[in-house]
Formats: C-alpha cells, sequence, structure tokens
C-alpha cells in the first residue's frame, strides 16, 4: 500500500496530502470530501458470503479529478475487479463509460448497486425458506437460522444505510466540479441506493415479524406442555393422596381391615380420579 500511495503522489501531485494520509487505513465511516480540485469520496459495500453465513463490508475509496476516477482498494473485490476487466476488454468501453470520471463512476456504482439487489434476493430465497419451516411445525430447529439471517441484515443495513448522506453531498460536490449536466446521473445514484435500501428494510421488517411468529409458536407450544403437565399433576393428586394415607403406618385407616381393601382403595382411586376428569372435561379444560 505505501509503494501505490508514494506512485500516487508521484503521478498526481495535486491530491491533498490529507487524502494520501487518509488511503493507508481503513475508514470508519463513508463521507465525501472537495478538495477544491478533486472529490475524495469513502463508500462500504456490503456483501453475504454464503458458506460462512455472514455478511461482510468492503471499503472503496474513490478520488474524482477533472478527467481521472482513481479508485483504492484494501480487498479483493469481485465487483470492482470485474468492472475494471470489462472497461479493458469492451472496444466501446470509452463511449459509454469514458465521457468523464462522473460517467465512470456512475456506471460502477450502479453495478454495485445491482450487486447488492442480488445479495438481498439471495438473503429473500432463505427468508422464504424460513417462513415454510416455521408453519411446518420445525419453530424450534430453525430460531437459530433466523437469528443468524437477522443478524446478517443487521450488518448489511450497518454498511448501507450511511451511504445515503454521502451520495446526497456527492451530488452537490459534483455538481460543484463538473457542472449541472451531471447533476442528473448522480442524483439516479440516489435513486440506485433507494431501491437497496427499500428491499433491506423490507427483509427486516419480515424477519422481525418471522421471529415474532416462530416465538409465538413455541411459546404457544410450550404452554401446551406445562398445562397438560398441570392437568396430569391435578388428576393424579387425589389418588395419590389417598395413596400416601393408606401408606402411613397407623392403626385403623377406614376399609384397611376390610378382606377386599385392597380392590376397595384402587376403586376408590379410580373414582376420584374419574370425577376430576369429569369435572375437567365439563368445564372444558381437556
Amino acid at each position: 500500500m505505501a509503494e501505490d500511495i508514494n506512485e500516487l503522489r508521484s503521478r498526481f501531485p495535486q491530491i491533498h496530502p490529507l487524502v494520501l494520509e487518509e488511503l493507508e487505513t481503513l475508514t470508519i465511516r463513508p463521507r465525501v470530501e472537495n478538495y477544491d480540485h478533486h472529490i475524495y469520496m469513502v463508500l462500504h459495500f456490503p456483501s453475504f458470503i454464503e458458506e460462512h453465513k455472514k455478511t461482510v463490508s468492503y471499503e472503496v475509496d474513490f478520488i474524482l479529478m477533472a478527467d481521472t476516477l482513481i479508485t483504492v482498494q484494501y480487498d479483493d473485490i469481485p465487483t470492482l475487479e470485474g468492472f475494471w476487466h470489462e472497461c479493458e476488454e469492451e472496444k466501446n468501453a470509452g463511449d459509454q463509460y469514458g465521457k468523464s470520471p462522473i460517467h465512470l463512476l456512475y456506471y460502477l456504482l450502479r453495478q454495485f448497486f445491482a450487486f447488492s439487489l442480488r445479495e438481498l434476493d439471495q438473503i429473500q430465497a432463505h427468508i422464504d425458506s424460513m417462513e415454510e419451516k416455521v408453519f411446518a411445525d420445525r419453530e424450534k430447529e430453525i430460531l437459530e437460522d433466523i437469528s443468524i439471517l437477522k443478524r446478517n441484515v443487521l450488518d448489511f443495513r450497518r454498511a448501507v444505510k450511511p451511504q445515503h448522506l454521502t451520495l446526497e453531498s456527492l451530488v452537490l460536490q459534483g455538481t460543484q466540479l463538473y457542472g449541472e449536466k451531471v447533476k442528473p446521473f448522480l442524483t439516479d445514484l440516489v435513486g440506485e441506493y433507494l431501491k437497496v435500501w427499500n428491499l433491506l428494510e423490507n427483509h427486516k421488517e419480515t424477519l422481525d415479524a418471522l421471529y415474532d411468529t416462530n416465538n409465538s409458536l413455541l411459546a404457544s407450544k410450550t404452554n401446551e406442555i406445562m398445562r397438560v403437565f398441570t392437568i396430569l399433576a391435578f388428576i393424579s393428586f387425589i389418588p395419590t393422596a389417598i395413596a400416601n394415607i393408606y401408606g402411613m403406618n397407623i392403626v385403623r385407616i377406614p376399609l384397611s381391615d376390610q378382606p377386599n381393601a385392597f380392590w376397595n382403595i384402587l376403586g376408590l382411586m379410580i373414582l376420584t380420579t374419574g370425577a376430576v376428569y369429569a369435572v375437567l372435561r365439563w368445564r372444558k379444560l381437556v
């Protein structure tokens, strides 16, 4: 990275020293700054890693000058590398992208937003799968999956949300540097961003509702199990009490000295159990 910065310093002496200093390390927050003869912008782009079930964020720094666009990346970013490869291989790339650095930036950011939409479609497929499992009596096994998906959407939002103010600021800064003719392109980028943001918000709301529904179903099943155990305990209480009384080492317990004491006591236990069950059925508790 130090060699690349030194090369930028020698090839483009007009780049402000503060910008070159910023390029040495990653930047936490997106921003755009106007340095009279060039614009420095930082954006973060999320990517959903399927095999690891997590969302990571990649930083790209942009330097826009009168006739030059410079991008700085700190990781391998297939979208960015694929775009530059297309520009090198496509014969008409200069006619489409080379009108000005703003035009080049416009098509590049559209590629990033299109990639984000594809990533969100992938997340949508996971949400649809979770929804089917929730209503297929598989609430417990997918609780962790829903939580992981909620975390990924949260990480996606954390990367995307700050872009809004940055892109709106770019509309003002870019118009000042390149003139009013570039304003429609920059405004359209805000619209492309909003497509991503609105879909992301929809995913968040869907996951929140799915999470609440899943928890409600789990709680309902847990309550039903507890209700069954409570009823069983209540039904068995009186027979258990009778058995404990006749198990005590006390003389002259009623019915204990009868020839058919065992059957009498057993019948009493069955009778009381049946009576309790009948009352519960009458009260529609079972």
